[in-house]
């Protein structure tokens, strides 16, 4: 039986895998749906909506400051983050893009295991401190079912 540790993580970013992750996190869960009836004793719940939030933190890293190549943090940060498009109009910005995820547990197989699928990003948090490296942490939620799941 193997054991899985932070170096076994991945992030994959629209299929590209991203560097310098620090961390990711998911969290599914389910809401119930109360079927309980009035000649009912004890209470019964069938399984009702089910969603997928999560997070992720990475190091804002460029391999070349002149581009965003290799710089993933910036890759969601302009998923959510857009500017004006009409510099006179503070009211109006792009639309946010979704996102394909795809948390992964290198377990040694081709594919590992994952959970992939569209998500929208929600939050981005990013901060500056004297003797830290520059990181943003990002919250997204899963669109809907994930596209992909080998768990």
């Amino acid at each position: 039986m193997a054991y899985y540790s932070g170096r076994d993580g991945e992030l994959l970013i629209d299929g590209v895998k991203a560097g310098k992750v620090r961390s990711w996190s998911v969290n599914a869960s389910a809401t119930t749906l109360d079927t309980t009836t009035l000649e009912s004793t004890d209470r019964t719940v069938i399984y009702g909506v089910r969603s997928m939030t999560g997070s992720c933190s990475l190091f804002y890293y460029a391999n070349n400051p002149t581009t965003k190549e290799g710089n993933d943090a910036s890759v969601l940060l302009n998923k959510i983050i857009k500017s004006r498009t009409n510099a006179s109009e503070a009211d109006k910005a792009a639309d946010p893009d979704v996102v394909t995820l795809r948390l992964r547990i290198n377990d040694g197989t081709t594919d590992g295991k994952y959970i992939e699928g569209p998500a929208l990003i929600t939050t981005v948090a990013m901060s500056m401190a004297v003797g830290e490296v520059l990181a943003a942490d990002v919250a997204f939620e899963f669109n809907g079912a994930p596209t992909g799941v080998n768990i």
